[in-house]
């Protein structure tokens, strides 16, 4: 089964995302978006009405209308950044 994953962003907001080969489910502390994958040339991408996942590597960019945030890595056991 996927395992959860900790992503710290630029503005120190934090999410745990889920992400499997067809959906993934991105967690704030008080909100979840349920986004299936969507097809992309430039990265792996999940989309849904509210909201669009991309992943990269380390690299994470979540955009939705009430939380636009660029810049976001997955966070290393240990390490803060």
């Amino acid at each position: 089964p996927p395992m959860a994953v900790a992503y710290r962003c630029l503005d120190d907001s934090k999410f745990m995302l889920v992400a499997s080969p067809t959906l993934a489910v991105v967690r704030f502390s008080d909100r979840e978006y349920r986004l299936p994958r969507r097809p992309s040339s430039l990265a792996i991408k999940y989309e849904s009405t509210t909201a669009t996942l991309f992943l990269d590597g380390e690299f994470a960019a979540f955009i939705a209308d009430d939380r636009p945030l660029p810049g976001c890595y997955r966070e290393q056991p240990g390490k803060r950044r």
